[in-house]
């Protein structure tokens, strides 16, 4: 896709992939009435070199809606 993606902000990414700042996604969640953004910008937060790139060309039905058929499985 030509889009300049580092492999530094991909090892930002999975070194939090797993450690979720809830405190921080709640409260953006109650200021701005939306999950995945909530997370989104909870993930920058804690990715500040990947934030950029982080939801880089998905839809938030992309991600919400792929995730509810994963769960679905």
């Amino acid at each position: 896709m030509g889009l300049n993606i580092t492999d530094e902000q991909i090892d930002e990414l999975k070194k939090y992939a797993e450690d979720i700042n809830y405190e921080v996604a709640e409260n953006k969640e109650r200021e701005t009435r939306h999950d995945v953004m909530s997370h989104v910008y909870a993930y920058g937060m804690q990715c500040p070199t990947a934030k950029p790139i982080i939801h880089l060309g998905a839809t938030s039905c992309y991600v919400g809606d792929n995730t509810d058929v994963i769960i679905m499985m």
